[in-house]
């Protein structure tokens, strides 16, 4: 691997590294805690400023190390990253509404798609589409890129999950653009890579110094994604070595497929239920999970894999039917396999509720693979704090 690459890579995660117990420390001094409620997973507070480490290891790094001749685009990239990042920073000290936090999304993605020209024009054949005008591809765009900044915050509800997909994507990104000849994309994707591996160790390992990325991680993360990934989209058109995929935004669907499925799931059960879309709740697919028994480590593990599972089939699919085809297939493939872990969670509740009701003297815990753990009802009893 290239040395400049090695060297990005080590310079983003020391700078988050060092960065994130100081961070810590200030949140400690400062109260700056995500409090526990009925609806967070999380029994203890924790702070929520650590998409600042992700921040300040992925735009310094990327400074560091980009060439002279670095595209126009990159300041209107950085200019978007720049305002998720005080807005997401005001969102998770003082807590905004989301309409507000939606209008600078949109101010954001905007400046992104008609001045930074990050646009989806081509569409390789998806719904009878190739190459589209701006009244679409402007339109198009925009929509892309709020719907993956906030489908990434969506995701970003347990330890490791949001931080490790994201660092799957985008190591698999900065390895695509490296050996197509963009290495200033690349350059940015592995600065990004550095800082979520020193901000997963504090996140999923990090004792007393533990932290969250808060809304100021995720949304940064939703941001650049998108971006990476509409110019993914718009470089492979042109690209004409081994490295070039068929049906790029099949390839993208696969990336993103743990991120986009729950967001349409948990988008479509609230304007069911007459909310609002944005209206938080515990829908989620790694709710899901959790209930079903998975530790936090163990939840996000799964869908990493699942992420790798459908980017393959993506891959496969393409070689056998159209693009249309294999992007409804692969969307109702995930939404299927989804159904699948809903019904597996009743299953349990209802196993539990009969064993329970057989043994009124014991706890009943049953995971998600099946296996069942009794525990007695004094020790249940002592650890919620009911026998002292």
């Amino acid at each position: 691997m290239n040395i400049t690459i090695v060297l990005n890579l080590l310079t983003s995660f020391l700078l988050a590294y060092v960065a994130i117990p100081s961070i810590v420390q200030i949140s400690h001094a400062k109260h700056l805690f995500d409090v526990p409620d009925h609806r967070k997973l999380n029994k203890v507070v924790v702070p929520t400023l650590g998409g600042v480490g992700i921040f300040l290891g992925l735009v310094l790094s990327s400074l560091i190390f980009m060439q002279g001749d670095a595209g126009f685009g990159f300041r209107y990239l950085f200019a978007a990253l720049i305002m998720m990042f005080f807005i997401g920073i005001k969102d998770d000290i003082l807590i905004l509404s989301a309409k507000k936090k939606l209008m600078v999304q949109i101010l954001a993605a905007l400046i992104l798609v008609v001045l930074g020209n990050y646009k989806i024009s081509n569409f390789y054949g998806l719904a009878g589409l190739i190459q589209v005008s701006d009244w679409i591809s402007i339109p198009v765009s925009v929509l892309f890129i709020l719907f993956i900044m906030n489908a990434v915050n969506l995701i970003d509800g347990i330890d490791g999950l949001a931080a490790g997909i994201s660092l799957m994507l985008s190591f698999c990104f900065g390895i695509w653009f490296y050996f197509t000849g963009h290495a200033d994309y690349g350059t940015a994707c592995f600065a990004l890579s550095g800082s979520l591996l020193a901000f997963l160790r504090f996140n999923l390992w990090g004792g007393d110094n533990k932290v969250f990325m808060g809304d100021t991680g995720s949304l940064i993360l939703g941001t650049f994604l998108a971006t990476i990934a509409i110019k993914f989209n718009e470089l492979n058109y042109v690209t004409y070595n081994e490295f070039y995929i068929n049906y790029a935004p099949l390839f993208i669907l696969g990336l993103f497929i743990v991120p986009i499925t729950d967001t349409l799931r948990v988008f479509t059960i609230r304007i069911k239920n007459k909310r609002s879309p944005f209206a938080p709740d515990m829908n989620h697919l790694h709710h899901l999970l959790i209930k079903s028994g998975l530790t936090h480590i163990q939840a996000s593990g799964f869908f990493i894999a699942y992420t790798v599972m459908f980017t393959l089939m993506a891959l496969t699919v393409q070689k056998y039917t159209n693009i249309t085809i294999g992007f409804s297939l692969l969307l109702g493939l995930s939404f299927a396999c989804v159904g699948g872990i809903y019904f597996r969670m009743k299953r349990i509740e209802e196993r539990i509720a009969i064993e329970e009701a057989s043994s009124t003297s014991r706890t009943i815990k049953i995971n998600f693979w099946g296996n069942l753990k009794e525990e007695p009802s004094t020790i249940k009893a002592r650890k919620s704090g009911t026998n002292r």
